[in-house]
């Protein structure tokens, strides 16, 4: 007797072939046998007749490492067909802390925290530079010396020898930006030691993305490591078009058999801290604790303003602030209308907002067009992603964090047809499991587990937005993680099937 049977569905493998009409039977997780008209016993049977059935999506970039032990049901994930989230991204991760912690002092500490553990979708991770840049010299701005270098490399070490990925670099946050670029290829050289990957937020993704571009091929192409660029976009009205130009960088060291791959979330609107949408790196070689003194000067206020002015335009209408604990009045209102109702200009709300938030203000940054959007999704080796966490206890945040595979499949798919459905399936599954090694994962194929999503093509569509971001999508019927059902009409029902996934090659 099979634990459950899906019918008369339709099924898109995650191999970019075309569908097929098929049954499919599971027993102990685990996909046992795909074949027409199976009528063996079963405990359960759910009639896919008229749906689509696919592998479990795959969040190949987020940062659900953040929630694993305050919000383990990962439930913005799951709900939208997400089974496993790759985590740790932009160089940003809880461990190492180096403090004297029992959980997050290093990656192996933390990783061991969660052996045991289940969550609502399963997570596997990188380690971040700036966590071991910030362990071994803070938020200094300078070049570590021989002795600290050496430390960073053996907290690499460690993370890796625990599990992680590889490591993530995000050099447009502190302290990762402090870092040049031979920081950038010693710390890969370790990466590479162990065969794991690097993935990278680069410098600049505007004005200087084409640098950024050439300064992370030189990290890949001087080691030989596989590697992801993260979020891939173009930021910011002049730059637009730009990724036409870095993707065919990156295509021709493809060609010269370099192994790199992009992730892209399909919406217009960035997500990321007001100070580094707003403050230049080059003026916030401070601890974060300290921005809001150093916004008590006046000096330093038209510093930042000029910089900003200078590379972006004068006005921060294109800025909509998501979280802010010293204003909430004001979450989900753009910069420029705050400041109208504050009779502020633009600048001086944003500090003050910045001040008031002891610098955490969370924005959401519009920034991108449509067409750079489409161009990046249609390229071969790109993989869809959220770039987020979960809500946790926030109300207002950007709508890719619950909703942008049903984005994806019913915006870019269905009504834009940027691709076909099977090549969208392929780049929310198969394509991510074979960039990060997610062994048994990925695809609908006997002896792989059954994480299964089914959804109706004709239907499933976002339905949160940038104010009413909780909004569950439409067309998703059942999300099967480790051979159970866990989501029914994009409704978790509590059971975790989730595991931390620890590198297989340690």
């Amino acid at each position: 007797m099979y634990d459950l049977i899906i019918k008369n569905g339709t099924v898109i493998d995650g191999t970019g072939s075309l569908g097929y009409s098929c049954d499919i039977a599971i027993l102990n997780g685990k996909i046992v046998r795909i074949a027409k008209d199976i009528t063996d016993e079963s405990k359960k049977i759910i009639d896919a007749q008229g749906l689509t059935v696919s592998p479990g999506f795959i969040d190949s970039h987020s940062h659900s490492d953040d929630a694993l032990f305050d919000y383990p049901d990962m439930i913005e994930k799951i709900e939208q067909g997400i089974t496993t989230s790759i985590a740790g991204q932009c160089g940003i991760t809880c461990a190492p802390s180096g403090k004297d912690d029992d959980v997050y002092k290093t990656f192996g500490s933390m990783a061991n925290a969660v052996k045991n553990a289940t969550f609502g979708s399963n997570v596997k991770s990188f380690v971040g530079h700036s966590a071991l840049r910030r362990t071994v010299i803070g938020y200094e701005n300078r070049r570590p010396s021989e002795v600290e270098m050496n430390e960073m490399k053996a907290l690499l070490r460690e993370a890796m020898e625990n599990g992680a990925i590889g490591l993530s670099f995000g050099l447009i946050y502190t302290p990762s930006c402090y870092a040049d670029t031979q920081e950038l290829i010693e710390l890969a050289k370790v990466v590479k030691e162990y065969n794991g990957m690097l993935s990278a937020h680069i410098r600049n993704e505007g004005f200087e993305l084409i640098e950024s571009v050439e300064e992370f091929l030189t990290v890949i192409k001087e080691t030989g490591v596989k590697a992801v660029f993260s979020h891939h976009k173009s930021m910011y009205k002049p730059n637009w078009g730009k990724v036409k130009e870095s993707l065919r960088m990156i295509k021709d060291a493809v060609d010269e058999g370099y192994d790199i791959y992009c992730d892209v979330y399909p919406y217009e609107a960035s997500s990321t801290s007001l100070v580094s949408t707003l403050i230049a790196k080059e003026l916030r070689a401070v601890d974060r604790a300290e921005i809001p003194n150093m916004l008590s000067d006046s000096k330093m206020r038209d510093k930042i303003k000029e910089i900003y002015i200078s590379r972006n335009g004068n006005s921060l209408s294109n800025l909509l602030l998501v979280q802010c604990k010293g204003y909430p009045e004001y979450e989900g209102m753009r910069i420029d209308e705050i400041a109208r109702l504050r009779g502020q200009d633009d600048f001086d709300t944003a500090f003050d907002i910045i001040i008031g938030s002891g610098a955490n203000a969370q924005i959401c940054n519009f920034c991108m067009t449509e067409e750079d959007i489409e161009y990046v999704l249609k390229y071969e080796r790109a993989m869809i992603c959220t770039d987020s966490s979960v809500a946790k206890d926030k109300k207002i945040y950007h709508p890719r964090l619950r909703a942008s595979f049903p984005r994806f499949l019913g915006r870019y798919v269905r009504e834009r047809k940027v691709v076909t459905i099977e090549e969208a399936i392929r780049k929310c599954t198969s394509l991510p499991a074979l960039v990060y090694e997610l062994s048994g994962k990925g695809k609908i194929c006997e002896g792989f587990d059954a994480d299964i999503c089914i959804f109706d093509a004709e239907r499933i569509i976002d339905k949160a937005d940038y104010i009413n971001c909780s909004s569950r999508c439409d067309g998703l019927n059942y999300v099967i993680l480790g051979g159970e059902v866990v989501v029914e009409n994009a409704t978790y029902n509590g059971n975790k099937k989730g595991k931390f996934i620890y590198r297989t090659d340690m």
